[in-house]
């Protein structure tokens, strides 16, 4: 393929992703939801301008290294050691669960038991890049909703490491696996655990970098070199760049670094998103829709249920809990990581990868759902009632959660006046 060819076919994917994200803002939608419909719209199931499997992986990883090293940066540790407790024995509670759950399938149905480990590791993730968009469309970021979240996802953020190291080392898990296991969880915790310190830490930036307009190549110089160096020892290198993104956004420079990548930010949310819509194949989903719809709707079901009724039992009053568990019931971008992993594991082939992109990408592309179902339960914590009647009928009651948004209304108009 010559060059003029790949630029006209760059040109037009681009132009089509910005003509669909601005069509979903003017209808009141994320636009990443746009992203993922150009995506399909230009890979192997649509148009194929993008049809070799090597050309998407490499979009694919791209996307994700990027995109979770921006994520790091904006992650605030201190706030989430001030409530490190709930973010974290909910996430174990989450993890445990869910394995236990696996481990009883695989015996009741005689499948392999790390590809059970796998789907309960999948389901036990929530996509960080899309619930920070909803939080920021709710205007939840700085509430309780926003802040609980954010440390949930926190906490699954670094729960990933020790799920990769699982599953690459299918089959084969002795002793040695265990130590990568706790030294992997360590190094973890102590960055966190320096991160944390009352102190930023400071960068002597101004003497390193004698011209400001350096400042985003060398974070980004930072963002790869971390993603090479972790490959060293196993793990990820999108999770080498998410660390990296976490030192960084944890030191005095954070914002001046942070603005001087805030304008390529949204240009690597497209591509993250892009990247999920040409792993999307419309031809598998159209030969097993129905194993993938059940699969989908089992999942965001489950989810939901489990999350609202884990946060309750911290003391969360239960419509508030019904919100935030309908935030993380989105399926997140490791899931995507986690598949290729195991797919060069040999745990899972072409199927149970295909199946695990297309659940996903699913999941992500049906946000406006989440939105409107968290919108309706958070207005009810506002009235305050919490009973499971009126939760079921918010949710599926059109006429119920009217009245309740004008209560809620009335409720806050009240409360600012005083």
């Amino acid at each position: 393929m010559n060059n003029e060819y790949v630029f006209a076919h760059l040109t037009i994917i681009i132009l089509v992703a910005a003509i669909s994200g601005t069509l979903l803002a003017r209808l009141n939608q994320p636009i990443m939801v746009g992203y993922i419909l150009a995506g399909i719209m230009f890979g192997p199931s649509g148009f194929s301008f993008i049809s070799s499997q090597d050309q998407i992986q490499f979009y694919s990883e791209l996307g994700i290294l990027l995109l979770l090293f921006v994520i790091g940066m904006e992650l605030n540790i201190r706030s989430f050691i001030r409530m490190w407790k709930i973010p974290t024995l909910f996430t174990v509670i989450q993890v445990v669960v869910n394995a236990l759950i696996a481990i009883l399938l695989s015996t009741l149905f005689n499948l392999p038991l790390y590809v059970s480990l796998l789907f309960a590791f999948i389901v036990s993730l929530s996509s960080t890049a899309a619930i920070v968009k909803v939080l920021e469309y709710l205007g939840e970021l700085k509430t309780d909703i926003g802040h609980i979240s954010i440390g949930i996802l926190v906490a699954q953020d670094i729960a990933i490491v020790p799920m990769m190291l699982i599953i690459k080392e299918c089959g084969s898990f002795d002793s040695s696996v265990i130590v990568d296991l706790l030294v992997a969880i360590g190094l973890v915790v102590l960055l966190i655990k320096y991160l944390g310190k009352k102190e930023k830490i400071i960068i002597p930036a101004k003497h390193l970098l004698p011209n400001p307009d350096l400042t985003p190549v060398v974070t980004l110089a930072l963002c790869f070199a971390s993603a090479s160096i972790v490959v060293l020892f196993g793990i990820s290198e999108a999770y080498g760049a998410f660390l990296a993104g976490l030192f960084i956004g944890n030191t005095q420079e954070r914002q001046n670094i942070l603005n001087s990548v805030k304008p390529i930010q949204n240009v690597l949310l497209m591509t993250f998103f892009l990247s999920v819509g040409l792993m999307f194949d419309l031809n598998f989903l159209a030969e097993n829709w129905p194993v993938v719809f059940l699969v989908l709707i089992g999942i965001t079901a489950w989810k939901i249920l489990f999350n609202s009724l884990v946060l309750s039992f911290f003391s969360i009053e239960l419509a508030k809990a019904t919100s935030i568990g309908i935030i993380l019931a989105q399926l997140g971008e490791f899931s995507l990581i986690l598949a290729n992993v195991a797919t060069q594991s040999q745990i899972i082939g072409e199927f149970g990868q295909k199946l695990i992109i297309c659940v996903t990408a699913l999941s992500l592309s049906i946000s406006p759902v989440f939105i409107a179902l968290s919108n309706r339960t958070k207005d009810l914590s506002f009235v305050g009632d919490n009973s499971f009647s009126s939760i079921f009928k918010v949710l599926f009651s059109k006429s119920f959660s009217k009245n309740v948004k004008t209560l809620s209304l009335e409720y806050k108009r009240m409360k600012s006046e005083d």
